[in-house]
């Protein structure tokens, strides 16, 4: 239990905050299904205003807790000196939106010392800051709100101000997941004042918010299966759960295809070609991860692991399509065993397959030549994976540069998988091969 103490001779020694560990269990049923819906519109708030979100989450987070109010507080840190800016309130606090207050001097400062979610007593007793708001706070629930980093953006607070309302663990476990979706929603609003850093911004979120909420899913699976005894309500409550993780999942979704979108529009506002098809190969890299993403949200297998001729498949058909227009001639196959590979392995071949067959597509067949791309997948003897991308283009010519980034990518790939990359001229008169052997030990089904 986290505790501090107050400096007043009437109340030192005495405790001024609990985590939400200590909080009891609601008397009334909960009404789940009423959570899910909540969830699901802030969901599709988040997905067509991120501006709209931020309000909208502290209306939810105030009717589903029955509090007086709720606010979003930011730290602003200037001159040396950190504050805590009232950023958004709503309720019967509202006026007080847009106030600052040295961070120490607020239970929000308590909340980000302490790490977790707490909830104040009467805080005016220790903060003077409070001893003037009207009206008075008689309980605040404090939600901290760190990004993927660990660095601390804010809090997220509800409160009660009459003395018959109390919070419960059921309050503390609503605030920390709206808490977990407002992290999102100020990460991306940031992600669009600085569009650099999008995509690693977007993979360290989406495999934060991932791990919380398998966590997350966990913690509360094995609470209810301890504190509830009828079946029927335990499936209600898994059944809420599914349903956020499918929001969750389908905002990264939106969110990769933004951070696409937006990297396809630079391109095609460039000026320089050689920054434009920098950047429309990024935009295709990137389309490949949200590929992969997208698999292992409709995949069943509980072990994560990726069907390979349905991936290479789903690359192939991409590449097809936005390059059949400019190369009508070349045809392009794909042959693959029927094998699952973890994802990690099975997304670096893809991604080298991706590589390859674009090589191919703009520099094999010069001046709109026919001709033919195959990509085949075999097991061979022992633990032994092949994949080879075979072209019946010009081949590689005298002097080809070999600081390339398509091959500096192919050979990082490589060198991911642990595997021998060999690129040569076809032995037939014309043609390239490029072969990679993974021969290793890798974990596959079939």
């Amino acid at each position: 239990m986290k505790t501090a103490t107050f400096a007043d001779a009437d109340y030192r020694l005495r405790d001024l905050a609990v985590s939400a560990a200590a909080l009891p269990n609601p008397k009334r049923p909960q009404d789940f299904r009423a959570e899910a819906d909540a969830f699901c519109e802030l969901s599709r708030v988040l997905s067509d205003d991120l501006h709209l979100a931020l309000p909208r989450a502290l209306e939810i987070a105030r009717q589903l807790c029955q509090a007086g109010s709720a606010g979003l507080s930011l730290l602003d840190e200037r001159s040396g000196q950190a504050f805590i800016h009232w950023e958004s309130v709503t309720g019967e606090l509202a006026s007080y939106a847009g106030i600052d207050t040295p961070r120490r001097s607020t239970p929000c400062g308590l909340c980000l010392d302490s790490g977790e979610t707490i909830l104040v007593s009467r805080p005016e007793r220790a903060f003077v800051s409070l001893q003037k708001t009207r009206p008075l706070i008689e309980e605040e629930l404090v939600a901290p709100l760190f990004d993927c980093t660990g660095a601390e953006l804010g809090t997220l607070w509800i409160a009660h101000h009459d003395r018959s309302s109390h919070f419960t663990s059921a309050d503390a476990r609503r605030l920390k997941h709206l808490a977990q979706h407002l992290v999102l929603a100020l990460q991306v609003l940031e992600h669009e004042r600085e569009r650099e850093h999008a995509l690693a911004l977007l993979r360290s979120h989406h495999t934060a918010q991932r791990n919380l909420l398998a966590h997350d899913l966990l913690r509360e699976r094995n609470l209810r299966e301890q504190a509830e005894a009828s079946e029927s309500e335990t499936r209600q409550a898994l059944q809420v759960k599914d349903a956020m993780i499918h929001e969750v999942n389908h905002r990264t979704k939106n969110t990769l295809q933004i951070a696409a979108g937006l990297l396809y529009m630079q391109a095609h506002s460039a000026t320089s070609a050689t920054e434009r098809e920098a950047l429309l190969e990024s935009h295709g890299r990137l389309e490949l991860l949200a590929k992969v993403h997208e698999q292992l949200c409709t995949s069943p297998d509980t072990v994560q692991t990726l069907r390979m001729p349905e991936l290479l498949e789903s690359v192939c058909n991409a590449l097809d399509e936005s390059f059949g227009r400019t190369r009508p001639g070349v045809t392009l196959s794909i042959a693959a065993d029927p094998l699952n590979l973890p994802v990690e392995d099975a997304t670096a071949i893809a991604l080298v397959t991706n590589e390859a067959v674009t090589n191919a597509y703009k520099h094999a067949f010069p001046d709109a030549q026919s001709g033919e791309i195959a990509v085949t997948l075999r097991r061979a003897s022992g633990n032994t994976l092949v994949l080879r991308i075979a072209d019946t283009g010009i081949g590689l010519q005298p002097g080809c540069s070999d600081t390339g980034m398509g091959l500096q990518l192919l050979r990082t790939f490589a060198e991911q998988l642990q595997a021998h990359l060999d690129i040569a001229n076809s032995s037939s008169p014309h043609g390239t091969h490029i072969t990679l052997t993974i021969d290793h030990a890798i974990d596959w089904t079939e």
